[in-house]
């Protein structure tokens, strides 16, 4: 009886209520992140520009209008504004405008990128900048640009030559 009782606690002492440990787990380096090719053919120069890679084409067209207060390209969509780029050659600035309220309105083009401020006037998301601005130069030659108000979808524009002369004619000597 001594023997069973004897072997009964060696097999109890096998048995804990206590898991075993987990493995330690194994290090896997992290993965290397590879950039995604943009799926437009980047000339000299050109930045990836994936805000405009996934941006959705805004149906309309530019015009051209100048007046006495200063010359606009107006990009029209569904028979409205849809985006605005204006000169106010008094305070030789250039305004962005979108229908709708935001507190920035942000630009895109293959070589440069700019957030603008805006405060609402009329109805509309505005944003001036001086003529001076660097930006204003690669949005003038841009084949595309994309805008978008505050965190929204980034809309896409296609270039036209009535951006340029807007900007050209905004900065007196310097055309």
């Amino acid at each position: 009886m001594r023997g069973v009782a004897l072997w009964s606690l060696v097999l109890l002492a096998g048995c804990s209520s206590e898991p075993p440990p987990a493995p330690a787990p194994t290090e896997r380096p992290p993965p290397t992140p590879r950039p995604t090719p943009s799926p437009r053919a980047l000339k000299p120069g050109e930045l990836p520009t994936p805000e405009l890679d996934g941006a959705t084409p805004l149906a309309g067209r530019w015009r051209y209008q100048a007046s006495a207060t200063g010359s606009a390209a107006l990009y029209e969509s569904n028979g409205a504004a849809a985006f605005t780029i204006r000169c106010d050659p008094q305070a030789r600035r250039i305004v962005f405008a979108h229908p709708g309220q935001g507190r920035t309105i942000r630009l895109y083009v293959a070589d440069a990128a700019a957030t603008f401020p805006t405060q609402v006037v009329d109805g509309a998301a505005e944003a001036a900048v001086t003529t001076g601005q660097t930006f204003l130069d690669a949005l003038a030659r841009a084949d595309a640009i994309g805008f978008a108000i505050d965190d929204d979808p980034v809309a896409q524009l296609p270039g036209d030559k009535a951006i340029g002369t807007v900007v050209r004619g905004c900065r007196p000597g310097l055309r």
